[in-house]
């Protein structure tokens, strides 16, 4: 069963959600895309979620507010890169 994630953002058909207190994450359609971890973060049990552990990227930030470009950057980019078309 997938935990509960609040929207921070959203593009098209990607989002970007917090999932706990330093722990965001990317996704298009659903599909985990990328992580993002701010210096907030403090490991515990819950991050043995074994799908979130074979994410393509993971990108540590030292502060909530970059966040939201590491999100836009990581859309850009696989659009770029013809991973995906922009929605």
């Amino acid at each position: 069963m997938e935990e509960a994630m609040s929207v921070v953002q959203r593009a098209g058909r990607w989002t970007l959600g917090e999932k706990a207190e330093g722990v965001f994450v990317v996704k298009k359609g659903g599909q985990l895309v990328a992580k993002i971890i701010t210096g907030e973060y403090t490991p515990g049990a819950a991050d043995r979620n074994e799908a979130e552990c074979t994410v393509e990227r993971v990108v540590e930030v030292g502060e909530q507010s970059e966040v939201a470009g590491v999100f836009r950057e990581t859309v850009a980019d696989r659009c770029v890169r013809g991973f995906d078309r922009p929605s």
